[in-house]
């Protein structure tokens, strides 16, 4: 024992026990401090990765956007040349004009624009330079010509395909890319192609050298996963698998991702020089080109990404670890004080040792403290009674408010809501899921993907938070005790305005877009409208329009049959007009197109054959298209105008004759009256008997028959008007069925009648009607043979008076029925030809009709028809029809 009296056999052990638990207790509060540490290190750095990754993926999406707009740029340029007309022509000295305007308006974009023609030749190139080193040269082999002559749309080449150029120095960022379009003669032939080639170092240099402060690495891949352009140009023409993309997780291989043809980005292990391999972020995206699909990846360093974040967290550390230094160093002081003082009394030494564990337990939460206070994330932490024990730095700085002022007050909800509300860290305190889903179910509320043991993350936007307007991400976790009790809860806050403003101006231009779109749309709806009425009113003209280039080339028929929608079918498209005209008037019409070239547009006509075989005569009327080099021609059937002149003209001629014919006959009726009255004179005179008798009674006839042919021509050239009274028909039937008694008695022809009873009165010219029911009905008697039948029958029907007039006869011909009413056109060897011309005049004057049908070898019937009387006069009369098959007589 010493002087105090305590056992030290006994003291050192418990010495030994003490030191042994402080160092315990120090380590394990280390191991604690760097878990959490770490933790939330971790956090911060999948945050950083995410939102640089995603501000990545849009660096990739631009590039690949600038290089599709660069080639699409220079793609325009030579579909502008191949449309030229001298380029079409082939006119040397234009074309290379022409090259050099485009060539300068893309300022030195391409090394130079070429011209090859149908063999794949090069025959102009600009600038002339290129032109000594492959004038002559053959391109048709290679695989852009083959392609652009196949399907006739441009082709971009593959960058590590361009024939002879693979073979050799794949590595060589100069290599040409050739942009090609084809282009096509007057004829709209496949005439050669339009190139332009460039060197792969202008896109590498544009789009693919880093312009930022991060230093990341970009490349272009093609569908194949080769890699084209790398600023490594070790691995330039390789496949992707030589940078040993391993994804970070295991999952799906870089090169089956980029196949998929979407944008994204992950975590990679990435071969870098000397063999090594560095851990990257790398975002990708697709490059939509004519030929195909590339892609272009843009990779940076893991490590240089968290470079900054990580700096922090190792000064941290460092302080970390100095206070804890500090604070064992304290503790062995204190505890050899406290072990001094318990060789005085055992007592005393165990309430030393509470209070020892008591400080040390304060000040591991110092420092604790400490950590979250100099964590750049804002952070608070509330207690089981909701009163803030922790307002860090980085939260002051957010909120505007000082820690002295919110720790141990529970008015933290304030300075982000200005009014006393739970936050989600009072809710977690609370375990009250109702009210989490009460205040929070609108702020996309859930459960922490990345901090388990039920954390939950909200989004929220807040006005006016620290002097601005913030879109808030909230990420609470609750604090356990020992007895897995919720003690505490902390929660972060991160301003996530910055990407927040990013989506909201993304979905608003994506709706912008989507609005002039659906304008787009509607425009072109309201065009296709117009244009179908258009074409409606086009087509529904009876004239056929041509819309000809300056060359006659055919754009646009009316009344063409198009399939799929098109403008013009296959059958007129890109066609010659003249193609379409007949060997026999081809070269009248060239001359007419050529006049109509020199601004003569002179209408003219001509007669061509159609498809069945008929006559038909056409009008064509040339007239130019304002404000544009196009024509029109206006073809217009004319054959039916033509017939209706002719028969104009014919009328006239025979109205002439019917003139002539009447001044005759009017100069010939008297002394045939003088001659009638002689011969009648001299027989009663002379008395004449035998052959004298038969020549008096000849010659009486003959004179019959020339008055009666004067007769029939004077009522046809000179009708007089009818005198009209109401009369009946049964009567005027009867009276000129009488009149030809003898000539029906003299073939013995049998009339029968079917008249129908109670006729109403017609309001006609008696002896007219007579005169043309004996025209009727000498007709049918001259055509029927000796005992034939005659059939009158009378109706009503539909305000008219029908009378039939039928025969069993010869009938007449299909060949002669057209002309049965033309003056004197007959087929008796006695007749005038005028008989059924009067009729026709006479049904005319009294608005009737009158209807012949016949059948050869079968007989004809006659139907005339009458308006009934109506207020004393007739009905408006009825258009004349004749049926197909006519009479003749």
């Amino acid at each position: 024992m010493d002087k105090t009296g305590t056992d030290n056999n006994g003291f050192k052990p418990l010495l030994l026990n003490m030191r042994l638990s402080i160092w315990l207790t120090t380590a394990a509060v280390i191991i604690f401090i760097l878990i959490l540490a770490l933790t939330v290190n971790h956090a911060r750095e999948k945050g950083i990765v995410e939102q640089f990754g995603r501000q990545q993926i849009a660096i990739a999406r631009g590039t690949a956007t600038g290089i599709e707009d660069f080639i699409s740029s220079v793609e325009k340029s030579m579909i502008i040349i191949s449309m030229l007309p001298y380029i079409k022509e082939n006119s040397p000295k234009v074309t290379v004009q022409a090259i050099q305007m485009i060539y300068d308006n893309l300022k030195g974009q391409v090394e130079c624009i070429a011209i090859e023609n149908n063999d794949g030749v090069i025959t102009s190139t600009y600038p002339p330079s290129i032109f000594e080193k492959i004038a002559g040269r053959n391109f048709q082999s290679l695989d852009y010509f083959r392609e652009i002559r196949k399907t006739g749309k441009p082709y971009i080449s593959d960058l590590l395909s361009a024939g002879e150029e693979k073979q050799k120095n794949v590595q060589d960022t100069s290599r040409p890319v050739i942009i090609a379009v084809p282009k096509y003669d007057s004829e709209n032939r496949f005439s050669g192609a339009v190139l332009s080639i460039l060197s792969l170092s202008t896109i590498v240099d544009r789009y693919l050298i880093s312009r930022s402060e991060t230093a990341y690495c970009a490349w272009i891949m093609d569908n194949s996963g080769t890699i084209i352009a790398h600023p490594d140009q070790s691995f330039t023409g390789k496949d992707l698998g030589a940078l040993k993309c391993a994804k970070v997780h295991g999952e799906i291989p870089l090169k089956d991702t980029l196949m998929k043809g979407k944008e994204g980005y992950d975590e990679y292990i990435l071969s870098a020089v000397g063999g090594k391999t560095k851990k990257s972020i790398v975002s990708y995206a697709p490059i939509n080109v004519d030929s195909g699909r590339w892609f272009i990846a843009v990779a940076t360093p893991y490590n240089e990404i968290i470079l900054l974040a990580r700096k922090g967290f190792i000064n941290i550390i460092f302080g970390t670890l100095g206070l804890i230094i500090v604070v064992i160093i304290v503790g062995i002081s204190a505890a050899n004080s406290r072990a001094k003082q318990l060789r005085l009394k055992e007592e005393l030494k165990r309430l030393k040792e509470r209070e020892e564990w008591q400080e040390r337990l304060l000040k591991e939460h110092k420092t604790t403290e400490g950590v979250i206070e100099g964590s750049p994330i804002p952070t608070f932490v509330l207690d089981r009674e909701h009163r803030v024990t922790l307002w860090n730095r980085a939260c002051s700085e957010l909120t505007g408010v000082d820690a002295d002022d919110m720790i141990g007050t529970d008015q933290h909800s304030i300075p982000f809501y200005k009014s006393k509300r739970p936050t989600i860290a009072d809710i977690i305190v609370d375990s009250d899921m109702d009210t989490l889903k009460k205040y929070y179910d609108t702020k996309n509320v859930r459960e922490s993907a990345t901090v388990t043991g039920g954390a939950y993350e909200a989004m929220d936007y807040i006005a006016n938070l620290g002097g601005k307007n913030r879109h808030i991400y909230f990420l609470a976790a609750p604090i356990y005790d020992e007895s897995g009790k919720v003690i505490a809860a902390i929660e972060t806050i991160q301003d996530v305005t910055l990407q927040r403003e990013m989506d909201i101006k993304l979905e608003e231009y994506a709706e912008t877009l989507q609005n002039e779109l659906t304008e787009n749309i509607n425009l072109r709806r309201e065009v296709e409208k117009l244009y179908n009425y258009l074409q409606s009113i086009i087509d529904s003209l009876p004239d056929r329009i041509f819309d000809l280039n300056r060359d006659g080339i055919i754009n646009y028929v009316s009344r063409d049959v198009k399939k799929d929608g098109g403008v013009i079918s296959e059958k007129f498209g890109g066609k010659h007009f003249a193609d379409f005209v007949d060997e026999e008037n081809r070269l009248f019409v060239l001359d007419r197109w050529k006049d109509a070239q020199k601004g003569i547009f002179t209408p003219y006509e001509m007669t061509v054959t159609a498809m069945d075989g008929s006559r038909r005569s056409l009008r064509i009327i040339p007239r130019p298209i304002k404000g544009t080099d196009r024509y029109i021609l206006v073809q217009r059937d004319i054959t039916e105008f033509k017939a209706l002149e002719e028969k104009f003209y014919e009328s006239q001629k025979l109205a002439a004759i019917g003139q002539l014919s009447a001044g005759i006959a009017h100069e010939v009726r008297n002394p045939l009256s003088s001659i009638k009255m002689s011969l009648q004179i001299l027989e009663k005179r002379m008395k004449p008997e035998g052959n004298d008798s038969k020549r008096f009674q000849i010659a009486g006839r003959e004179v019959e028959h020339l008055e009666k042919l004067v007769n029939d021509i004077l009522m046809y050239a000179k009708p007089s008007d009818p005198i009209k009274k109401p009369s009946v028909l049964e009567k005027i039937i009867d009276h000129a069925l009488a009149m030809a008694e003898k000539s029906l008695s003299d073939k013995h022809v049998r009339v029968e009648m079917d008249l129908a009873k109670n006729l109403p009165p017609l309001n006609v010219d008696p002896a007219m009607l007579e005169q043309a029911f004996l025209n009727i009905y000498h007709n049918a008697i001259d055509a029927m043979a000796d005992g034939g039948t005659l059939t009158i029958s009378v109706r009503q029907t539909n305000g008219r008076v029908q009378v039939e007039v039928k025969d069993d006869g010869c009938g007449i011909s299909k060949e002669d029925m057209p002309y049965i009413f033309n003056p004197f056109f007959t087929k008796k060897s006695y007749g005038t030809g005028l008989g059924l011309t009067q009729i026709k005049k006479i049904m005319d004057l009294h608005r009737g009709m009158i209807e012949i049908s016949s059948e050869e070898g079968k007989g004809t019937s006659v139907i005339v028809a009458f308006p009934t009387i109506i207020d004393g006069e007739g009905s408006k009369p009825e258009k004349y029809s004749q049926d197909s098959s006519a009479d003749l007589r």
